[in-house]
């Protein structure tokens, strides 16, 4: 019997290629339980990095298609020891089945709070780590606001900024029936809502934001921090144009704080049974309130080029050690936090060794459009990292989510990071095309 990982993937893709490579440095084969990908070619590029795969019959994977899934594959040929999902869909799934399998993770119950934005804005705020008014929009009842505070909009589960914006006018929110009827109809998307189609109304956060990239082994270690340098509010959806690694818009103290403060706020979920794993957690920094304030976590690794640029900047792959938090026991464990406490940037920001920094920028899609070209080829300063998204002839979903096109990345000098941002974000508005039919 071969010692292996079960990869739960979504549609024939959840990041197969890298989940591949990690579980083998970690001496695992990687075996998946995919749902019915929109393209059955989708596969055969995917196949290539599994030892085998099972394929349901239905756009998304269930609790019913879990079970007794390690025994088919015990039927197989192979021991599988731990599950993991980068597809935050079936991050609960993951949990159910490590629980079945006794590796570390964390409880459902802890994970069901966190990716319900308003019981964990709730939580957070009866235990005094928030300062943030909150309220869940029922059907045809307007929540009474403030008139003084500005307001946010957002699902209580979300998925690529879907319909997460600033309240202008209270009227808006009698068009919320409408979005989520788009949220149910959403075939690619809709398995990360989890059946969940309510929506939040929360004091919007003034203040820069960043994302935390976390791995939790007893303890919360924090390899990276990222800055949301370029934000872009659209009518019903908020598009990240850019982060930067490490922050420059707050100085190196602040940031530590931030990751304190974040710190703190596992330590309360820890109640639950919140355990191993990797986590994306974004916080602002209210300038007004001199307070950070979490705004989601995201008990998954970052999407975009997050992992791409973590590894650029520790030399570790954040997937690599989510797989080894799940993995590792005994007297190994002591050399892995270790290996996390070395490869930590907030380490380095802390003994003022920092040596790296990373940027990267995306561009996103007009919903419903057609493309006929897309191109980036600048003349000077190639990425280190490109991916262009989409192909002429793709028809973007007509969804109001941000819709991404291309991402790229750069390695830069940590001394001149303030200025490469500036140049950089010429550079992609003067070479990237697309055109639309």
């Amino acid at each position: 019997m071969e010692r292996a990982v079960l990869l739960l993937m979504h549609q024939g893709k959840s990041f197969t290629r890298e989940a591949a490579d990690a579980a083998a440095r970690l001496g695992y084969s990687l075996v998946a339980l995919s749902s019915r990908p929109e393209k059955p070619e989708v596969l055969q590029e995917t196949r290539k990095s599994l030892a085998d795969c099972v394929v349901t019959d239905a756009d998304e994977l269930t609790p019913y298609d879990i079970k007794n899934i390690a025994s088919v594959f015990a039927d197989r040929g192979y021991a599988v020891e731990a599950a993991i999902a980068t597809f935050e869909g079936y991050r609960v799934l993951m949990a159910a089945l490590n629980q079945e399998l006794g590796a570390e993770d964390c409880s459902v119950r802890s994970l069901e709070l966190c990716l319900n934005k308003f019981d964990l804005r709730r939580f957070l705020f009866e235990r005094g780590l928030s300062e943030v008014r909150g309220y869940r929009v029922a059907d045809g009842v307007r929540p009474e606001l403030d008139p003084t505070a500005r307001w946010f909009v957002k699902p209580v589960r979300g998925a690529s900024s879907f319909a997460a914006f600033i309240m202008d006018d209270v009227r808006v929110l009698d068009e919320l029936p409408a979005i989520q009827e788009q949220m149910r109809r959403d075939h690619r998307m809709r398995a990360i809502f989890m059946d969940q189609f309510d929506f939040l109304v929360e004091e919007y956060v003034e203040g820069p934001e960043f994302s935390f990239e976390t791995i939790l082994l007893d303890e919360p270690w924090h390899l990276c921090v990222h800055e949301k340098a370029r934000v872009e509010r659209l009518e019903r959806t908020t598009l990240e144009g850019m982060s930067i690694s490490p922050p420059c818009a707050i100085g190196r103290e602040e940031v530590l704080r931030g990751a304190a403060y974040v710190s703190d706020v596992f330590r309360a979920l820890r109640e639950l049974g919140l355990g191993a794993g990797a986590f994306h957690v974004e916080a602002k920094y209210w300038a007004e309130r001199d307070r950070w304030e979490i705004i989601e976590i995201n008990p998954r690794m970052g999407g975009s080029l997050i992992q791409d640029s973590t590894q650029a900047v520790t030399g570790e792959a954040i997937l690599e050690l989510w797989l080894a938090a799940l993995t590792t026991v005994g007297a190994e464990r002591d050399a892995l936090r270790a290996r996390l406490e070395r490869c930590s940037q907030l380490t380095a920001l802390r003994d003022g060794t920092a040596a790296k920094a990373t940027l990267f920028l995306s561009k996103y899609g007009e919903k419903g459009r057609t493309v006929e070209y897309i191109e980036f080829a600048p003349a000077t300063r190639p990425p280190l990292i490109l991916k262009l998204l989409v192909k002429p002839g793709t028809t973007l979903d007509d969804s109001d989510r941000a819709i991404a096109l291309m991402d790229a990345l750069w390695e830069v000098d940590i001394d001149d990071l303030a200025a490469e941002v500036e140049f950089l974000d010429r550079h992609a508005v003067e070479y990237f095309h697309v055109e639309y039919r």
